[in-house]
């Protein structure tokens, strides 16, 4: 999504992140380890040139509760008691930086006066991108800062499968209608997470071979800014299995990957709509999955599934990834925690 940062306003393009909620961007001092900005989602911020733009101070309420949430001792600049934060992701990304209050326009013309975020000096970021922008529970979140200024807090939003379709997100009250599935939002323990339960999961139509038990060890956190899907191991073990057998009986002939469910591929043209179908039910309500939102081709021309194990990132962690929710409408309703998704949207 773009934001716009400062007086004057520099427009910057941003990871949208439902797993997280310390929102930051790369900025012009960087001094430590800067990442590579794609020509479009430039020009970098500095906050030397926007004339409202201010550090938090260290002794703040702000910083004291950044600080607390991200596990970190308090971390301060002496001399002008500005407020460091440093925020780090389970794949091993990171950024640290200043503290930051600024005027951020939206391009719908919202205006936040203060709006707390990270003015990044050195990242770990694998994005082309200028950074990203938290819509996790946290009050500091991007999305709380800009609910303020609504009268439902909800947020909805559909991100396309490809670069011909045009994707959006929208905070506020949203339209509830038959072709959204519903369920139940969850807390996960204390963490400002949003999480559903998984009940089932399904391919072709028939529950994969594994006692449906295993789902209540474990609940399901979204998160838009991670790319594949993470299930429990035995899942993805039984998952393997049952594609693997639908696949091997369509000719394919199965890779070799680690963590990874991949097929070699004869050459010819993939008939997507021949591929096995993959469903994850939560709740009452069952995600159908697209072959989109199931298989990618990788960099060896591989046909690859979005789902990966849970033990490659954390043990006993499942994450809905933005590749299995792409082209669906996804709605957090936080006033009444619900979550929704409806097929098709962008």
């Amino acid at each position: 999504m773009a934001i716009n940062l400062g007086t004057p306003a520099v427009s910057n393009l941003v990871t949208i992140d439902t797993g997280s909620s310390l929102s930051w961007v790369q900025c012009g001092r960087c001094a430590v380890r800067c990442h590579w900005q794609a020509g479009s989602t430039r020009p970098v911020f500095n906050p030397l040139n926007s004339s409202t733009y201010q550090n938090v101070k260290c002794s703040t309420e702000t910083c004291h509760t950044i600080h607390k949430s991200t596990g970190i001792t308090s971390v301060c600049v002496d001399e002008t008691d500005a407020c460091l934060y440093r925020i780090r992701y389970a794949l091993g990304e990171y950024s640290v930086g200043y503290l930051g209050k600024e005027k951020l326009t939206l391009p719908n013309s919202v205006v936040v006066d203060d709006f707390i975020f990270g003015c990044g000096g050195d990242n770990l970021y694998n994005g082309l991108n200028a950074g990203i922008i938290g819509f996790g529970d946290e009050s500091y979140s991007f999305f709380n800062q800009v609910a303020q200024q609504t009268n439902y807090r909800a947020f909805s939003y559909c991100l396309p499968s490809n670069h011909e379709n045009e994707g959006f997100l929208s905070i506020g009250p949203y339209v509830r209608d038959e072709r959204l599935m519903l369920t139940r939002l969850i807390s996960y323990g204390t963490l400002p997470f949003y999480a559903i339960q998984q009940l089932d999961m399904m391919v072709n139509g028939i529950s994969l071979e594994i006692d449906p038990r295993i789902y209540s060890t474990a609940v399901t956190t979204i998160d838009s800014g991670t790319t594949d899907t993470f299930i429990l191991s035995p899942v993805f073990h039984a998952l393997d299995k049952a594609v693997t057998t639908a696949m091997l009986a369509k000719g394919y002939v199965r890779g070799s990957a680690a963590n990874k469910i991949c097929f070699v591929t004869t050459g010819d043209s993939i008939n997507w709509n021949d591929l096995p179908a993959v469903e994850m039910k939560f709740g009452t309500s069952t995600l159908a999955l697209r072959m989109e939102n199931v298989f990618y081709v990788n960099t060896d021309d591989n046909v690859c599934l979005t789902f990966q194990p849970d033990d490659a990132v954390v043990r006993g962690i499942q994450i809905l990834g933005n590749r299995a929710m792409r082209s669906f409408r996804v709605v957090h309703d936080i006033q009444d925690r619900i979550f929704g998704f409806q097929a098709g949207a962008c």
